[in-house]
């Protein structure tokens, strides 16, 4: 894999995992009931998922192509 798009994705994982720690502790410190805390963090993995799945998929046909 082009150490380019490997730097640039790490950085990337690196970015979302700082901003989505920081609005779990700003989640868990708030006072909406908890049922909204429970749905915002199903929502928050569920694109979490989605978004590495399309990221390992991605990564699978690059090294398919040789690119």
């Amino acid at each position: 894999m082009n150490k380019l798009l490997f730097s640039g994705l790490a950085l990337l994982g690196v970015g979302i995992t700082i901003l989505a720690s920081y609005g779990i502790y700003h989640l868990a410190g708030s006072d909406l009931p908890p049922i909204i805390k429970i749905a915002l963090a199903l929502i928050v993995i569920g694109l979490g998922l989605a978004f590495i799945y399309v990221i390992r998929d991605r990564l699978r046909a690059i090294k398919e192509e040789g690119i």
